[in-house]
């Protein structure tokens, strides 16, 4: 018996993410999120800026995230995918506390009003 087998590639981001346009700020640096999970994140910068923000692979940083009920995230990030030439990059949450947890679980379920 013979059975055709596909292989397919291995998708990287396993964690479910979320898709926003969401205002934050990495060290002070004005930044977009373009999508989270419960393990890290998607942002841009405009690249058209004047100055660009130093975020070299493996930088550590503070992440800080306005929510629309007025809450503050304030988060210890890595960035895990360099700045591209069209602005975007990518990192990952260290240490989250579990407050932190929920209400970035609260995001990716659209309820962070509820957390």
């Amino acid at each position: 018996m013979s059975r055709n087998i596909t292989v397919k590639p291995r998708n990287r981001r396993r964690d479910r993410r979320r898709y926003l346009d969401l205002q934050a700020q990495i060290d002070g640096q004005d930044v977009s999120l373009t999508d989270i999970s419960l393990t890290g994140f998607g942002a841009a910068i405009d690249p058209t800026q004047a100055t660009v923000p130093d975020l070299p692979l493996g930088h550590r940083g503070r992440l800080e995230i306005w929510l629309s009920d007025g809450q503050r995230l304030l988060m210890d990030v890595e960035i895990m995918r360099e700045l591209t030439r069209d602005g975007l990059f990518g990192g990952r949450f260290v240490d989250l506390s579990d407050r932190h947890f929920r209400l970035i679980e609260g995001l990716l379920l659209g309820r962070e009003h509820r957390v």
